[in-house]
């Protein structure tokens, strides 16, 4: 049984346009929260278009509670109670949405799981982490769920820094010697006693995009966020200690937390693909460039203007 390839024919409204890591979106559904791109004309290697479609197929009919498939030349996503995504190309996602789901709900996959796999597709290192500029270098921030990844790079940004990603941190690998970490959109996601410690630091609360986010977010200021590439420095895996530093890993620990903390590790095997490769390779380099450290941050949220001085103090040994 072969795919519904049918795609819907475009409204005759002009689409929202958005600029997040390096790409220009051209979006039939409206995603609060991100930068516009200007109205003139962008590189068609950065543009990626975002259409409303028919997305119908066997392998994603029995999506309990999700799906993902991975034929090479597409791949599909689908959530039971949002809809199907078809990245079918690296500049063309394809979306069906259930009947009387609000863009506001289509968001929050499409700029998660399903940006980046098209990232992952256009040949960015992708890692579940949150990262921040800190004098001019980017430090990213990994760990588990409820590690503190947001509320660590919030206190940075709290310390003066500029937020450069937070959940989805894409590195680009033009130059192969030089990482850069590229800019997605100035929010961060906080647990609620965390945005309360934070709040008076120029960051603004919006709220809960949707009652099924635990988190809410958060929009930073103007000079809170950098708005063009950093060069990598540091990877910080985080724990948490009564007694907070900065700490070597072994190599083969190192090694391990960033193939875990891949974005694309959440879908198994199948998730990097015939990528695993080549990101198995710059995480070794990573590795054996001595960028990953392991972050012990203080355990009361009191103490976390801290972690500023941690991360300061690190990078000035570099």
């Amino acid at each position: 049984m072969s795919a519904v390839r049918d795609v819907l024919q475009a409204d005759e409204a002009v689409p929202f346009r958005y600029g997040v890591f390096g790409l220009t979106l051209v979006s039939d559904f409206e995603l609060s929260g991100l930068p516009f791109a200007g109205e003139g004309p962008a590189a068609p290697s950065h543009t990626v278009t975002i259409a409303r479609g028919i997305v119908r197929d066997p392998a994603i009919v029995a999506r309990e509670p999700m799906a993902f498939v991975d034929r090479g030349g597409e791949q599909l996503l689908a959530w039971t109670m949002v809809g199907a995504f078809r990245i079918a190309s690296h500049d063309r996602i394809e979306v069906e949405p259930n009947d009387g789901v609000s863009d506001s709900l289509v968001a929050l996959p499409l700029l998660g799981a399903v940006l980046a796999t098209l990232l992952h597709r256009r040949g960015l290192v992708l890692f579940h982490a949150s990262a921040v500029s800190v004098n001019g270098l980017a430090v990213a921030l990994l760990g588990d769920k409820g590690a503190g990844k947001s509320t660590a790079a919030a206190a940075l940004v709290a310390a003066g820094h500029q937020l450069i990603s937070d959940d989805i941190v894409g590195l680009d690998y033009h130059d192969p010697d030089h990482p850069l970490v590229l800019p997605a959109w100035g929010q961060v996601k906080l647990w609620d006693d965390s945005g309360a410690q934070l709040g008076e630091t120029g960051i603004v609360e919006i709220g809960r995009l949707h009652r099924w986010v635990d988190k809410s977010h958060y929009s930073l200021a103007a000079g809170q966020f950098a708005s063009k590439p950093v060069p990598l420095a540091r990877l910080f895996v985080l724990g948490r200690s009564e007694t907070p530093k900065v700490r070597p890993l072994p190599a083969p620990d190192a090694l391990r937390q960033l193939l875990r903390h891949s974005y694309m590790a959440r879908f198994g095997g199948k998730g990097l693909g015939d990528g695993f490769a080549t990101h198995f390779a710059r995480s070794a380099r990573m590795v054996k460039d001595r960028m990953v450290r392991g972050l012990d941050a203080p355990a009361g949220l009191d103490r976390l203007h801290e972690v500023a001085g941690l991360v300061e103090a690190d990078l000035g040994d570099a």
